[in-house]
């Protein structure tokens, strides 16, 4: 369709964006008023982004009222839901409002903490967000890609995002535009585009360099409209996710377990009842205390807010994660495909100036000048900055020439073409062979063909190449031609060679060193030479058993490489791969995870390397990567060099010991409440009040906050969630952590062993204590006696419905009395040693020997602080079970707490505990319960470390034996002959290869010669053959949470 004007134009492109690539530039420039060498004013600019808004797909913001209520919506707070629910039917108030409180606190504190990570780490994204560079005023200037209005002319090149839909300028200097769209389109294929056509937003350039105008931003682009279609499904449940629900059934099916127990022996072999009224149902309130205790309310709460401020932290270290759940897999990631520049080497190219290889007819000089030449002058791509600087006339360069257009990189061609004249009458100017021609830049090999001399030179050329590859150096061809010629007969001269190095970074070496101490193979990826890339990894230390692209692509092809050994055992136990192309990385990644169970990390920064990067269990895109890198992977780093990535895999490993901690701390507590209530309840038929439970959970639960603050050390292997070994310490340390509340009962309860041990402690043996003392009050006091028998008295008990012996009413007091401080005593232990448990879980080592962080410090001191002022004093202040004066102490309060203990029979009116929380101060048993729980506190460590070797928790039983046998952390186990040191015996659980295998390996990567001059000292030099490619068996298992 052809178009007259402008507003006709307008009117086709506001019914249908399609109709847009039918107008012509012209026209197109017009609907927006926009000038092709000016772009738009600033004030033009301005009211078309008030118009048409930021160009940002709208975004939804969850209401955070909602957001707040969803920490109280889960099946763990259900469960807490329902206790509350239950303690109100039973007119329970206190102990209801108390169990709201502390979901809500919960709630609060969650809601608190995790908003404050997740806007700082949004603000740090919101600082990486693409960039795009802008005509405005007449001047380029780079912002924001959500700054951008319709009508802005931006300039788009090879491994950006198209930041909205544009109509495609064309650049005189630039052909066609390659253009990746299989994202919004299901072109499987990249597409040209070429002037007048449209490009759509999210699009990746894969070749060339344009100007364009955009024409729709935002939710007006293509894939604005399609998104706002589709609407929000698939399943993001990640790991945590599972996690939590795993737990949480085995928490809640612990309880239920008991709850089950407890009702049936209450109501069946005791003979309990429910009343309505103030009678209530103790029963029903005593299952509370396994519900409330034994539900891990706190774990959402405390594993999210540690994942988030973990993620956080990891900020200051140059690291951003964009997937929370990458932590996980960075944690246990097991071996690293890093590329080779920028992050093993320092990215700083410079040109080695003495050995320059200049062709017959050029000098050294010549080369630099035609290099200066050949880079884009306002380019600030590293070999362009390169050879720029190399030439020592650079300031003046471009007084004397221009280039009148520029033909950029493309993964295909593999060169770059400027077309340059001189100007004027050029006086002064460095001299070169044609008034206008051509410079060719790229790999040598290419430029070299483009020769018309080939024939006669490539032999010596080539070798020149290698010997570069051999110490080290990336070669680069320059080549020139007469522009004048026909463009079919061009006719190239090759300048010459020009030897670029690129240092490694001072840091690699020890960093390769610290990535195998820790688990992870580091595997080197380049696109560079073989014997480039061995000379690098010979330089850093990392072994040399590497091979080139091609023993993949006939791998690929089916069959074994050389016909002997399989592509997926050479990809295991290479150290690297060079002269790779994408499809390469793609399936290293693929085949390290899926045939080899591998969890692999991969790095990259072009956009060439998307598809590893979405494919690898954590894509890390290196500082100064790509819009579409950036994109594609899990972790942006802010910082250069391969110690960032290893700086990563400790952080997250600490947020991994932090999170496994707390799953152990809580699995413990439920087993323990569990257990010890439960059989309290069953075998003794004991009460305890929830009152009590809900303060334990909302002291210790709302300290473990800290812990998401604790000083840890990351695991030496790489780690994962290893569910069922929790699962087992956590149930070892519950079990245990029973057993001592048990005794303690016991030994309190049915004897007078500790007023034994200190007179200034009373009785609380509630067994035959009670009898024992009334009769010898009765013997040493008749006369307090001779009042409970007065007509008054026994007026008042029959008025509330009971009639008893003096003695009946001394023993029910005596017997309420201690049992109202045993439970504070109970209580102080179970708080005490529950949250010491903490130290023991929170580290691999003796507790007192790995100093937790302050605030967990602080948080335990404060939280046990005030459990331990409310079991000395409990709510109605300290009271000794025996009469403080000559007065009946029975009869002032006749009614209140009738001689009826908790299972006998009588009214129910009489029943402890109902009438009147009987939560009494336990006084200076306070001291005891500190003293017992420290005393059990010292046997939990080698209790941990006899879990740890049971359950073989981080290849415990291994842990010693490896420095033993030889495999010390900075040596790789592997098979193949070339590497393998020179001891006679294989590493266990790896198997051996053939003497035809070790053939082709050797063949393969075979060493390249060493350089006297670049000699660096490794690990080879001890007998033991450096490896880097592959570290130690992982246990992790690729998806396994259990």
């Amino acid at each position: 369709m052809a178009y007259t004007s402008a507003e006709t134009c307008e009117v086709k492109i506001e019914q249908d964006v399609e109709d847009f690539e039918n107008c012509s530039i012209e026209e197109a420039l017009g609907v927006f008023g926009t000038k092709p060498d000016l772009g738009l004013s600033s004030k033009q600019a301005f009211e078309l982004l008030s118009k048409h808004g930021p160009n940002k797909l709208p975004e939804s913001h969850e209401n955070k009222f909602l957001k707040f209520l969803r920490y109280m919506w889960n099946p763990l707070s259900w469960c807490m839901e329902i206790a509350a629910v239950v303690a109100l039917a039973v007119l329970d108030w206190v102990d209801a409002v108390l169990i709201l409180a502390l979901l809500l606190v919960n709630a609060a504190v969650g809601y608190y903490e995790e908003a404050n990570a997740d806007g700082a780490i949004a603000a740090l994204m919101a600082s990486l967000s693409p960039k795009a560079r802008v005509l405005r005023d007449g001047k380029i200037s780079q912002l924001d890609a959500g700054e951008l209005v319709p009508g802005d002319i931006v300039s788009v090149k090879f491994g950006e995002i198209l930041p909205a839909d544009v109509k495609i300028l064309g650049d005189e200097n630039a052909g066609p535009l390659l253009i990746d769209q299989a994202a919004l389109t299901g072109e499987s294929l990249p597409v040209k585009r070429f002037p007048g056509q449209v490009g759509y937003s999210g699009s990746i350039v894969k070749q060339g360099e344009s100007r364009a105008l955009v024409y729709a931003t935002g939710k007006n682009t293509f894939f604005g409209k399609a998104a706002s279609l589709i609407k929000d499904g698939g399943d993001n449940t990640g790991h945590l996710q599972k996690v939590m629900t795993t737990i949480g059934f085995v928490c809640v099916g612990t309880i239920s377990l008991w709850v089950a127990l407890q009702l049936g022996i209450q109501f069946g072999y005791y003979d309990h009842e429910c009343f309505g009224g103030v009678g209530g149902c103790p029963t029903l309130t005593n299952v509370l205390v396994v519900v409330v205790g034994g539900i891990p309310i706190a774990m959402p709460t405390v594993l999210s807010v540690t994942l988030a401020i973990g993620a956080y932290n990891l900020t200051s270290k140059g690291v951003i994660v964009s997937r929370l759940t990458a932590i996980e897999e960075l944690a246990g990631m097991d071996i690293l495909c890093s590329d080779k520049t920028g992050t093993l080497t320092l990215n700083k190219l410079s040109v080695d100036h003495a050995n320059l290889e200049p062709q017959p007819g050029f000098t050294r000089n010549d080369i630099l000048l035609y290099g200066a030449l050949s880079a884009k002058e306002e380019g600030d791509e590293p070999i362009d900055v390169c050879l720029h600087n190399a030439y020592s006339g650079k300031e003046s360069l471009w007084d004397h020439f221009e280039c009148i257009k520029y033909t950029p990189f493309d993964p295909v061609s593999k060169r770059t073409v400027a077309f340059v004249r001189g100007k004027g009458d050029n006086q002064g100017a460095p001299k070169v062979k044609y008034s206008e021609f051509q410079v060719a830049k790229g790999a040598p090999q290419v430029i070299l063909a483009l020769a018309q001399n080939f024939e006669e030179i490539h032999v010596q050329v080539e070798k020149r190449i290698l010997e570069y590859a051999s110490r080290g150096y990336r070669a680069l061809g320059v080549a020139v031609a007469d522009s004048h010629s026909a463009a079919e007969r061009v006719s190239w001269e090759f300048v010459g060679l020009v030897p670029l190095f690129d240092p490694p970074r001072h840091d690699t070496k020890q960093t390769i060193d610290r990535a195998l101490e820790l688990g992870i193979g580091v595997k080197m990826i380049t696109g560079d030479q073989l014997p480039i890339g061995k000379e690098t990894a010979r330089q850093l230390g990392m072994g040399n058993n590497m091979f080139s692209a091609g023993v993949i692509q006939q791998g690929m092809a089916g069959g074994l490489v050389e016909g002997m050994v399989p592509l997926d055992d050479l990809i295991e136990q290479a150290d690297g791969f060079a002269e790779v192309f994408p499809e390469h990385k793609y399936e290293i990644v693929k085949r390290l995870q899926e045939k080899k169970g591998h969890i692999c990390g991969m790095t990259g920064d072009g956009v060439n390397d998307a598809p590893a990067l979405s494919k690898a269990d954590v894509g890390i895109a290196v500082s100064g990567a790509t819009d579409a890198a950036r994109s594609a992977a899990d972790i942006v780093l802010t910082e250069e060099g391969l110690s960032v990535i290893i700086d990563a895999v400790t952080g997250s490993r600490e947020i991994f010991q932090r999170m496994k901690s707390y799953a152990k701390y809580t699995v413990s507590v439920t087993i323990r409440i569990c257990f010890t209530f439960g059989l309290l309840t069953t075998v003794h038929d004991w009460y305890f009040p929830p009152l009590l439970i809900v303060m334990l959970a909302i002291f210790n639960d709302g300290a473990m906050i800290a812990l998401s603050k604790d000083r840890v050390t990351a695991s030496q292997s790489p780690d994962a969630w290893f569910l069922s070994k929790v699962f087992g310490a956590g149930f070892g340390y519950g079990i245990v952590q029973t057993i001592s509340t048990l005794i303690l009962f016991e030994i309190a309860a049915f004897s007078d062993f500790f007023p034994g041990i200190a007179t200034a402690l009373p009785s609380l043996d509630i067994g035959e204590g009670p009898a024992r003392f009334c009769d010898s009050l009765q013997k040493s006091k008749p006369e307090f006696w001779s009042q409970f028998s007065s007509p008054e008295v026994q007026a008042a008990y029959a008025a509330a419905g009971g009639s008893a012996t003096a003695a009946d009413q001394c023993e029910a007091e005596v017997y309420w009395l201690r049992a109202s401080m045993l439970r504070s005593f109970v209580y102080a232990a179970v708080s005490i040693s529950g949250m010491m448990l903490i130290f023991v879980v929170r580290c691999k080592e003796y507790s007192f020997a790995s100093r937790p962080a302050t605030a967990l410090l602080v948080a335990f001191v404060v939280s046990q602080t005030v459990a331990s002022i409310v079991a000395g004093f409990g709510f109605k202040g300290y009271t000794e079970p025996v009469p403080s004066s000559e007065v009946c102490y029975f009869c002032q309060a006749p009614g209140l707490n009738l001689p009826q203990p908790y299972n006998g029979p009588g009214p129910v009116a009489g029943t402890e505990g109902l009438s009147e929380p009987s939560v009494i101060g336990c006084g200076w048993y306070v001291l005891v319960a500190w003293i017992w729980s420290i005393i059990w506190h010292l046997g939990m460590d080698p209790l941990k470390f006899a879990m740890m070797w049971f359950l073989n928790e981080d290849d415990f039983r291994k842990s010693a034996s490896w420095f033993k046998h030889g495999f010390a952390s900075t040596t790789s186990v592997n098979r193949v002959s070339t590497v393998l040191s020179n001891r006679n015996t294989t590493p266990a659980g790896l198997p051996t290869f053939t003497p035809l295998e070790r053939t082709v390996f050797a063949r393969a990567s075979a060493p390249p010669r060493p350089s006297p001059a670049q000699f660096h000292p490794s690990a080879a030099q001890d007998g033991i053959a450096r490896r880097s490619g592959l570290s130690r068996p992982s246990m992790v298992q690729r998806g396994n949470i259990m």
